[in-house]
């Protein structure tokens, strides 16, 4: 599953997204040509919505770029990827699960986190 979305990018939105459902990744390619890569485990356990962080208070707590490199314990499957606005990506997962809102802005800091140096 791809998806080209460079409809006049500024250097942190995605141009470009690819669901990879043999290799359980999302790779997000910026308009800077920076590209990377989350393990659909991470991203589930990642999810910013209130249901799985646990209520509308934890919403706004940052998430530990650790768990993208967790083990996996499952395999995970994605139904749909959605652009939200300008602003985010919602996942539809296989399990129906679509709540999460994941922020371009923040799946940008977790991969800055985990590879400061990479570009």
């Amino acid at each position: 599953m791809t998806s080209d979305t460079t409809q006049g990018a500024s250097p942190l939105q995605p141009t470009r997204l690819q669901a990879d459902a043999a290799a359980q990744t999302l790779t997000v390619g910026w308009a800077d040509g920076r590209v990377s890569v989350y393990s659909y485990e991470g991203l589930r356990r990642a999810c910013p919505c209130a249901e799985c962080r646990g209520g509308h208070g934890n919403m706004a707590e940052p998430v530990d770029p650790v768990v993208f490199d967790l083990p996996s314990l499952m395999t995970y499957d994605i139904k749909e990827l959605r652009p939200a606005g300008h602003y985010a990506l919602q996942i539809v997962w296989g399990d129906g699960h679509s709540s999460g809102l994941f922020r371009w802005e923040m799946l940008r800091e977790i991969d800055e986190a985990r590879h400061p140096t990479a570009g």
